[in-house]
C-alpha cells in the first residue's frame, strides 16, 4: 500500500483543486481518497508537501509506429513488422515517460501495435494503455492507404472489418475524406460512401466497439454522424451544423491540431503538403472555437507520431486548446476524464475509489500555467513510479 498526503487533488471530476487530501493505493488501483490525513500502520507513506496529483494524461490520436519526423514513413517503409513493432514500442515508452499513460493508437500496419498493447496488458513490458485499431480500412489508394486494409464497397468494408475484430482490435478506424500527408487528394474530398461507413460502425458495434473517423471535409463529417460513427478525427470543416449534431448525438471531436500547425511550419515536408496545410489553419482554429463554445465533447488527441509531431508536442495541443476558448480545468478534463470515456477506458481518467492508479504528480498549479505539465513530474502508472526509469535514447 502506497499513501499519497498532503497533496492538491485534481480529481479530474470536479471543477476545483481540493487542498489537504489523500490518495491511497493498492497494488494498481485507487483504494480510497479524501481530504485530511490518512494514517495507516501499513504501506508507505508519501508526503507530497502541497504539490498537485492529477490522473495520468491521455492522448485519443496517435501513431506509434512514426516518429514525428518530417518523413516518419520512410523510416519504416519496407521494414520487417517485427522492426516496426520495435520502433512502435519505443514510441510508447517516450509517450509513457512524458506522463501520457494511455493512448489510443488510430492506424498501424499488421499486428504491430495490437502486439505492443498485448505485450504491455500482459504485463511482458512497460508501457502505457494502449487503445489499438489495428489497420484502418481506407478506398482502395485512399488516405495513407499503406498502413491499413483497402476495402471498397460495403461488402468489403464489412468483411475487412470482422477480420480486424477478430484479430483484436479495440476500436475500427475509417478514412472518410482524403487529407494532407496523401499526394494526389484533399482535405475536403470524400472518399468512403455514406454505405461503407455504415458497414463499418455496424461490425463495430456488433462487438461493443466505437468507430473512429478521419474526417477532415463537411461532406465526410456529416456521413459519418448520419452513419451513428463515435468519434470524428480532426473535423476541420466541420460548421454549425454539424458541431450542433455531434452535440446532439454525443459525438467525440478529437482536433488534433498541433499536427497541423507543425506542418506548415516545417521546412522538410513535401511542397504539396506544405501548400494544402496552408488552406487547413485558418477554418481548422474557427472550427475549434465554435466546437467550444457550443460545449461539444472534445477529447484531447494530437496525431503525435505523424510528419513534424513527436510526442513532446502533446503538451503544445493543450494550449491551443486553451487558446481556443476552454479553461486549464476543461483542458485537463477533455485530457483525463473526456479522453477516458473517448476511448472507452472506464478504468481510468478520474482519481477515485476503484480506478487503476495511473497518476502525474507536479510541484506548481497546472490551473494557472498548463506549461507545469511540460516540465518535471513523477508518473505513476499501475501504481508504480516510473520516472526516471525509462531511458531512451
Amino acid at each position: 500500500m502506497k499513501i499519497l498526503n498532503n497533496c492538491v487533488m485534481i480529481d479530474g471530476l470536479t471543477e476545483e483543486a481540493i487542498p489537504d487530501s489523500y490518495v491511497v493505493i493498492e497494488g494498481d488501483t485507487i483504494v480510497a481518497v479524501g481530504q485530511g490525513h490518512y494514517s495507516s500502520l501499513k504501506g508507505e507513506t508519501i508526503d507530497c508537501q502541497g504539490s498537485y496529483v492529477l490522473p495520468g494524461l491521455i492522448d485519443t490520436h496517435v501513431h506509434l509506429i512514426w516518429n514525428g519526423s518530417s518523413h516518419p514513413q520512410s523510416v519504416i517503409s519496407g521494414a520487417d513488422p517485427e522492426m516496426v513493432t520495435l520502433h512502435a514500442y519505443r514510441h510508447a515508452l517516450q509517450t509513457l515517460a512524458l506522463g501520457i499513460t494511455s493512448v489510443r493508437d488510430l492506424a498501424s500496419p499488421f499486428k504491430t501495435v495490437l502486439q505492443v498493447r498485448n505485450a504491455i496488458n500482459q504485463k511482458l513490458l512497460a508501457g502505457p494503455t494502449i487503445v489499438a485499431s489495428g489497420p484502418s480500412i481506407s478506398m482502395t489508394g485512399g488516405h495513407i492507404h499503406y498502413i491499413g486494409v483497402e476495402a471498397d464497397g460495403a461488402d468489403e468494408v464489412r468483411k475487412a472489418a470482422r477480420t480486424l475484430l477478430k484479430q483484436g482490435a479495440d476500436v475500427i478506424k475509417v478514412m472518410a475524406t482524403g487529407g494532407i500527408y496523401t499526394n494526389g487528394e484533399e482535405p475536403g474530398s470524400v472518399q468512403m460512401t455514406l454505405e461503407e461507413l455504415k458497414a463499418a460502425r455496424e461490425e463495430a458495434a456488433k462487438k461493443n466497439k466505437k468507430t473512429a473517423a478521419h474526417a477532415q471535409g463537411l461532406q465526410g463529417i456529416v456521413n459519418c454522424l448520419e452513419a451513428g460513427i463515435e468519434t470524428i478525427e480532426h473535423g476541420i470543416y466541420a460548421d454549425k451544423d454539424a458541431l450542433g449534431r455531434m452535440k446532439e448525438q454525443g459525438t467525440f471531436l478529437v482536433p488534433t491540431m498541433i499536427v497541423f500547425r507543425n506542418l506548415a511550419s516545417d521546412s522538410g515536408i513535401p511542397p504539396w503538403a506544405h501548400k494544402k496545410v496552408q488552406h487547413v489553419l485558418e477554418p481548422h482554429r474557427s472550427m475549434l472555437e465554435q466546437a467550444v463554445s457550443m460545449k461539444v465533447k472534445i477529447a484531447t488527441g494530437t496525431d503525435c507520431g505523424s510528419p513534424a509531431t513527436p510526442p513532446k508536442f502533446y503538451f503544445d495541443e493543450l494550449l491551443i486548446m486553451q487558446e481556443a476558448g476552454m479553461t486549464p480545468m476543461e483542458v485537463i478534463h477533455a485530457s483525463t476524464q473526456v479522453a477516458a470515456a473517448c476511448i472507452d477506458l472506464h478504468d481510468r481518467g478520474t482519481i477515485e475509489a476503484g480506478k487503476k492508479a495511473d497518476l502525474l504528480i507536479v510541484k506548481e498549479n497546472p490551473l494557472q500555467n498548463l506549461n507545469v505539465l511540460r516540465g518535471d513530474k513523477q508518473v505513476v502508472k499501475d501504481g508504480e513510479w516510473v520516472s526516471g526509469k525509462l531511458v531512451l535514447l
